[in-house]
C-alpha cells in the first residue's frame, strides 16, 4: 500500500502545481489592457503572499508546522494547496490495495480496463488560493482523493467517466467529483487511448467519520449507437486511519 500512497501524494503534488501554473498563464497576454491586468495580478499576488505567510504563521501558532507534506506522518504543507492531514487510507482486496506490494487488480468493463491506485481521505485547511479557487472559500474541507489510470482495449471510440463515479460513506453521505478537480482520467477514447489522473470529490461534512466508501460507476457506452457496453461497477473500500494503515503495511 505505501508504494500506491506514494505515488498518490507525487501526482497531487504536480496536479496542484499544474492548476496554478494554468491560473497565471490564463492571465497572461500582450498589449496594454494586458499590461493592466498583468499589473493587477501581480498586486493579487502581493497580497496573496501576505495572506499565506499569515495563515503559515498562524498555523504554527496553532502547532501545524508548514513542513512539507511528510509520508511517514501522513501530515504537512503541500505548495499551492495547504496544510493536509491524511485521514484514511482505502483498503480493497478486490482491486489489489491490500497493504503487500502484490499487482493491482484492473476493473474490466467491456472493453474498458479501470486501475485505481489508491484512495484517501484528506482534511485540508487550503491556503487562501487554493480556499478561492477550488472550495469555495471554505476554511477547512474533507476530500476524498483518487488514483485512476484507464485503458480503452478496443478500437472503437468510447465514451466512459469513472472520473465522474458517485460516492456513497460510511456517513450517509452521497457525493459527486468536483467539477474543476475531476482529472483528465475520463470522458471520450477514441481508439486504443490511456488516460491517467486524480479526482477529488469534496464532502459537505468535514468532521464525520468515514469507515467506508462505495464507488459506483457507469458503465461505458459506444460513440456511435449510445450502447452500454457493460454493466454498472460498485467497488467497495475499507477505510482506516492513517495509524491503522501504517500498521498493517508494516505486517
Amino acid at each position: 500500500m505505501k508504494k500506491h500512497l506514494t505515488f498518490l501524494f507525487a501526482i497531487l503534488l504536480v496536479f496542484m502545481t499544474a492548476c496554478g501554473s494554468e491560473n497565471t498563464s490564463n492571465n497572461a497576454d500582450g498589449g496594454k489592457e494586458d499590461q493592466e491586468k498583468q499589473t493587477e495580478v501581480s498586486e493579487d499576488d502581493k497580497s496573496s503572499a501576505q495572506k499565506q505567510a499569515e495563515w503559515m504563521e498562524e498555523q504554527e501558532k496553532e502547532g501545524n508546522s508548514e513542513e512539507e507534506y511528510n509520508e511517514e506522518t501522513g501530515k504537512g504543507y503541500i505548495e499551492d494547496l495547504g496544510y493536509v492531514e491524511t485521514a484514511g487510507i482505502g483498503y480493497s482486496d478486490e482491486l489489489g490495495i491490500d497493504g503487500t506490494d502484490a499487482p493491482l487488480k484492473p476493473i474490466e468493463m467491456g472493453p474498458m480496463s479501470l486501475e485505481i491506485e489508491g484512495l484517501a481521505v484528506l482534511d485540508v485547511t487550503p491556503n487562501e488560493d487554493a480556499k478561492e479557487l477550488f472550495f469555495d472559500g471554505k476554511e477547512k474541507v474533507r476530500t476524498i482523493v483518487v488514483n485512476m489510470k484507464v485503458e480503452n482495449k478496443s478500437e472503437d471510440d468510447i465514451t466512459f467517466n469513472p472520473n465522474q463515479a458517485i460516492l456513497v460513506t460510511s456517513a450517509g453521505e452521497q457525493v459527486e467529483s468536483d467539477m474543476f478537480l475531476m482529472g483528465e482520467a475520463g470522458g471520450d477514447f477514441l481508439g486504443k487511448v490511456k488516460k491517467e489522473d486524480q479526482t477529488w470529490w469534496i464532502l459537505q461534512n468535514p468532521d464525520e467519520d468515514i469507515s467506508s466508501v462505495k464507488m459506483i460507476i457507469s458503465p461505458p457506452y459506444s460513440l456511435d449507437g449510445w450502447d452500454d457496453l457493460a454493466e454498472e461497477k460498485r467497488i467497495d473500500f475499507e477505510v482506516v486511519s492513517w495509524e491503522e494503515a501504517q500498521e498493517r503495511d508494516a505486517k
